[in-house]
């Protein structure tokens, strides 16, 4: 969620209830004779309000479930689970008097500590990330398709080398079926043969004879290069030398214009073509390790978020019967 002017109000909201719910503790504290407990009339509302904040906390993900629900934008619930969130923390310190008890009452303010720390640190990178992605990752596209265009941008530099070597030698997958919804799904190969036909002739002249002519030796350095440290980039997990060479644009530049000195300059425009598939495939690691960044502290908080409301609940239920 994106902190900007719009959720001024939440802000001036959370801050005066925060302002007047310290007023009713510092009150209380002052005028109990015992000092602030748990127990106390006036610590059980805090308790209960701490609570019922936590409830409504929990039923996001609930909420995200069903997002053609008239019960409220996603939009609104989410400013609602920032801002009351930390007002709950509070809320709970007032409860519990400042004190993080022993056993049970102690782990669950630590939990709570944790939950609330890790949903700073998550709005924090929803609001650093997003625009980071935007200077490192020029050529972003939609996460649940890197994976395909990963296997696509492989395919193209396959194609581009055989320009210069001729066939590869590569093993090449089943043509005969496409993958929808993660199953196969066969077709007639007479069905595709008029498009087949049509590029046959292309793909085996490619394969059999090179389209640019630099020279066996040329030819045959490129190809190592290429099989050995280009194309072992060009997978969901590329080797780690290749990774290294190609760790960050300014090492993907010196790795290609090194090729370029020592390969004919017929040869240029394929290394081209080649630097910039690899460029994107860099981008989009990128893409990935910030994507994975900035939902990642998700499986920290809500599985503890979970937790820590059901143990909150035992927690009420043995405190008021015992």
């Amino acid at each position: 969620m994106i902190i900007g002017r719009d959720q001024l109000q939440w802000v001036y909201a959370t801050t005066a209830i925060a302002l007047a719910s310290t007023a009713a503790y510092l009150a209380y504290a002052v005028l109990s004779a015992n000092g602030p407990r748990g127990g106390s009339a006036m610590g059980l509302v805090f308790g209960f309000a701490g609570t019922g904040v936590i409830v409504f906390e929990c039923l996001l993900s609930l909420r995200k479930k069903y997002p053609a629900s008239p019960i409220g934008r996603v939009s609104l619930w989410l400013r609602a689970h920032v801002w009351l969130g930390m007002l709950s923390f509070l809320l709970i310190l007032f409860h519990s008097g400042f004190h993080w008890g022993r056993g049970l009452a102690s782990l669950l303010m630590w939990i709570f500590a944790t939950i609330t720390v890790s949903g700073i640190v998550g709005v924090a990178l929803q609001n650093y990330i997003p625009t980071r992605m935007m200077e490192l990752v020029r050529r972003e596209t939609i996460f649940a398709q890197i994976p395909h265009n990963i296997i696509e941008l492989r395919k193209e530099a396959d194609e581009r080398t055989e320009f210069v070597t001729a066939d590869l030698g590569l093993e090449v997958a089943d043509a005969e079926f496409q993958r929808a919804g993660g199953v196969k799904q066969y077709f007639d190969p007479s069905q595709k043969a008029g498009a087949a036909e049509k590029i046959a002739v292309f793909v085996e002249q490619r394969k059999n004879t090179r389209q640019i002519d630099v020279g066996q030796e040329a030819a045959a350095i490129l190809r190592s290069h290429y099989l050995q440290e280009i194309r072992p980039f060009l997978f969901a997990k590329p080797q780690p030398l290749s990774g290294k060479l190609f760790q960050t644009e300014q090492t993907l530049q010196a790795y290609f214009n090194f090729l370029r000195t020592i390969l004919p300059v017929a040869s240029h425009s394929v290394l081209n073509d080649l630097e910039s598939i690899c460029e994107e495939r860099r981008q989009l690691g990128v893409q990935v390790r910030l994507h994975h960044l900035l939902h990642g502290w998700l499986y920290l908080h809500v599985p503890l978020s979970m937790a820590f409301l059901v143990l909150t609940l035992v927690h009420a239920v043995v405190s008021l019967r015992y």
